[in-house]
């Protein structure tokens, strides 16, 4: 629960009235109001009557925001209670229970009670209130019953806004249903037919509904406005609203009822309107703050980086949203800035049958529990009928589970959590499991016109936003039988089709880009739709050269020929071998047979190292003794033809280039020449510096414990030897200084650095390759590459594990 730098300057703003905060999911800031209501208190609460409000959207993230910051380190154990006791000065609430009691005065007041109508009650007085209106309005189309979704919709957003009068509702901008010419129920033009029709059918509705002693949820907000208003109920000095983005105009005019301007009050606005998913909301619109009486110009604060997913998550979550012009257009839109946290790029599935989805659930999460407790995992759906679902599921897998949306959830029960898109708003799960990402549940074809379905499919985009951006470190989706758009419109190359392996998800490919097409006898084959995507996933993913592969390849069993359908051909001592070979099934049908061929296969031909069996949605790798691995190695420089393994090597210690060779059959002849020159420079002594992992996988270690492998470097590269060793890089931030993914980076171990140096920073958990620059008490960790923003940390909070004084080119 660190700050950091762009954080606390937040939190430690000067109150000086009205201000936003807004930022990316992601980037804490429900974490900066929660610790701003501690500065609050302790620096500008001194009058008697000072009191703070943080006020939340829904009951699931309060009770989580009590949760994971009732306990919170730097607060005595005694004071964490008392920062959610009823008597405190501090309240954290839900928009609603501030507004039910405020309604329940109103009641009691005016003598009357109202219950809340159902959705079935709502859906029969519309369908009346049509009936009774439509007789005045022969011209109108809209008011028909079969439009009864929409109109009471629009019913809801009139009463929302507090819309007394038919002028009110003639002259206001109505975002998404403004444009066009009036033939569609989105079409609502200003002073129009059409929206006095539609005014007409709300206030019949509110009298139906009356005379049952019947109010719509949104009548209630109305009534709790008017109650304050009234009673002049301002009473906390300092308000937070948290996901500002989704209040209705009515509840953010109950907030403004509720604040009490002095010299040292505030009223703090926290948004991302990327992840306003309501219709009826205000701001999320992109309505500016000036609609409800503040002026935000140069009193707003971005938190642009992601801190709460891996780079690869935020990534592909941005990807979804990037492409939307409604979303990118919106004024108070925050640009995600990168930051260099490496991990498991989200993993995608498709299956052809939910049973299909439920057995991988099951095994998967089996699988993840020994990385993960249960409680880490949480299933994420469209609608409460998935979750329902689900849940049945995997408690007839026998894997504990718990449905969030109760009043009192044990966040910290070893259960699988589930919890529907909207309600996992403000939570966050090491491991994210998205299903049921189908065609038509997400996003909802609700529309014919095209204008109509776009502006719901923005919405729906920004709900599966939301869902990616749950995912601290795992992320999982899946499909059953049609995948959804928005899965399309993600690039598969910020996808994965396992855990743990390097595949992508299948994708077809044009037959006109088929590659090894000789001597194919029918390119037409379902079959070779899979083989083609699996060559061309070994080639691009893995590195094998297409001159490597041959199809078709002839395995003798004793008497008898098989054919397997791709072996990857490695040289050693000039003689190419099979080193990987494949056996491919059409889309869907299932990999058993495959396996059981594979196997056969192997056995026959024992030169073979690994062996895959798939039919594009099923996958299985397993080695030479039949047992299943995670992923294939890489293509590596001693696979080729060629017996010398060249690279380039930058010496950061003097700045020159070396053209690096290796003997690929000895493994220790090393040749070294100044880059451009053909003269051997003198080898006199080599070092093997052992390669201990990657530059974004932990703090690496240097224990006597062994190690993946070594590389031999000559003694003059290196400052010590028993203090270098080497890294594999994983990430692109450092790319402008002539470093990239793939590369290796050899290291010095030390402790300290220049400016300017280039180091290994340890921050949390988490090892990270950056240019290092001290700055007074606080370190900058900058990259090299314009994606990634500069990292600022206090110093005592960066640990440097050493300095890179060279690279190895890939």
């Amino acid at each position: 629960m660190k700050l950091n730098v762009e954080q606390r300057r937040i939190v430690e703003l000067e109150p000086a009235g009205p201000m936003l905060v807004k930022g990316v999911a992601g980037s804490g800031k429900t974490t900066v109001a929660i610790r701003r209501i501690n500065f609050l208190k302790d620096h500008y609460c001194h009058e008697d009557d000072d009191q703070i409000l943080l006020v939340t959207y829904n009951r699931t993230l309060l009770n989580y925001i009590k949760h994971q910051y009732g306990r919170m380190a730097d607060l005595e154990q005694a004071e964490a209670p008392r920062l959610f006791a009823s008597d405190a000065e501090v309240e954290i609430v839900t928009i609603d229970s501030l507004m039910f009691k405020a309604f329940g005065r109103y009641s009691r007041r005016n003598g009357k009670e109202f219950e809340i109508a159902t959705k079935e009650q709502m859906h029969k007085y519309m369908i009346l209130a049509i009936h009774a209106v439509n007789k005045s309005y022969p011209d109108v189309k809209v008011l028909s019953p079969k439009n009864s979704k929409f109109l009471l919709e629009e019913t809801e957003w009139i009463q929302s806004c507090s819309m007394k009068d038919i002028e009110t509702y003639q002259s206001a901008d109505r975002i998404g249903r403004a444009s066009g010419d009036g033939s569609t129920p989105q079409k609502l033009m200003k002073n129009s037919q059409t929206r006095a029709a539609i005014f007409d059918v709300a206030c019949h509705f509110e009298e139906l509904l009356e005379k049952e002693g019947l109010i719509t949820f949104k009548q209630m907000n109305a009534f709790a406005l008017e109650e304050v208003r009234r009673s002049n109920g301002s009473r906390y000095t300092h308000i937070i609203i948290d996901e500002s983005q989704d209040l209705t105009r009515v509840q953010l005019e109950f907030l403004k009822e509720l604040y009490r301007e002095k010299p040292h009050s505030s009223l703090m606005f926290v948004a991302d309107n990327t992840q306003s998913i309501y219709p009826q909301s205000w701001l999320g619109r992109g309505r500016p703050y000036t609609t409800i009486g503040y002026d935000m110009s140069g009193k707003s604060r971005a938190l642009s980086k992601n801190y709460r997913t891996t780079t690869e998550i935020s990534t592909a979550a941005f990807n979804l949203i990037e492409a939307d012009e409604s979303i990118q257009s919106n004024v108070d839109f925050v640009k995600p800035a990168l930051i260099d946290r490496h991990g498991h790029p989200p993993i995608y599935r498709f299956f052809n049958t939910p049973k299909q989805q439920a057995h991988f659930l099951a095994e998967e999460i089996k699988a993840l529990q020994n990385d993960y407790a249960l409680s880490d995992i949480c299933i994420v759906a469209r609608g409460n009928r998935n979750i329902e679902s689900a849940a049945i599921d995997l408690t007839d897998a026998g894997i504990p589970c718990e449905v969030l949306q109760t009043k009192e959830p044990d966040f910290e029960s070893d259960k699988v959590k589930l919890v529907t898109m909207h309600s996992i708003k403000g939570l966050e799960f090491k491991v994210i499991f998205l299903i049921d990402l189908n065609k038509g549940l997400i996003p909802q074809d609700l529309y014919s016109d095209a204008d109509d379905q776009k502006t719901v499919e923005t919405d729906e985009r920004k709900l599966l936003y939301v869902g990616m951006t749950r995912a601290n470190e795992l992320l999982y989706m899946s499909s059953v039988k049609w995948p959804s758009k928005f899965v399309k419109e993600i690039d598969r190359n910020h996808l994965r089709m396992k855990k743990d392996a390097l595949l992508r998800p299948f994708e077809t490919i044009s037959m006109a880009h088929y590659p090894l097409t000789d001597g194919l006898v029918d390119l037409h084959s379902r079959e070779e739709v899979i083989r083609q995507w699996l060559i061309r996933e070994l080639c691009e993913v893995y590195g094998y050269p297409y001159e490597l592969m041959e199809l078709e390849f002839k395995v003798q069993q004793f008497s008898k020929k098989g054919y397997c359908d791709i072996a990857v051909m490695v040289y050693a001592g000039g003689e190419a071998t099979p080193y990987i070979i494949a056996e491919v099934k059409r889309f869907g049908s299932g990999i058993d047979d495959a396996v059981s061929q594979l196997i056969s296969y192997m056995e026959a031909e024992n030169r073979a190292y690994y062996g895959i069996a798939t039919d594009g949605l099923e996958i299985k790798i397993i080695d030479r003794n039949g047992e299943e691995v995670q992923d294939l190695p890489k293509c590596r420089p001693q696979f080729l033809p060629d017996a010398k393994n060249k690279r380039i090597y930058l010496n950061l210690k003097n700045g020159r280039q070396y053209d690096y060779i290796l003997d690929n059959e000895t493994g220790d002849h090393l040749e070294v020449k100044e880059a451009g020159q053909d003269v051997l420079l003198q080898v006199h002594e080599t070092v093997a510096a052992p390669l201990i992992g990657n530059v974004a996988a932990g703090m690496p270690m240097l224990a006597s414990e062994s190690y993946e492998a070594s590389l031999q470097l000559p003694r003059d590269w290196v400052m010590s030897p028993s203090e270098t060793f080497c890294l594999t890089v994983t990430g692109d931030s450092m790319v402008d200084a002539g470093i990239d993914k793939g590369d290796v980076v050899i290291v010095h171990q030390q402790n300290t650095a220049s400016n300017g140096d280039i180091v290994i920073a340890v921050t949390g958990q988490e090892a990270t390759m950056k240019k290092y620059m001290p700055m007074g008490s606080e370190i900058v960790l900058i990259s090299e590459n314009p994606a990634y923003e500069p990292i600022v940390m206090r110093s005592e909070d960066v640990l440097i594990n050493g300095r890179v004084i060279g690279v190895l080119k890939k």
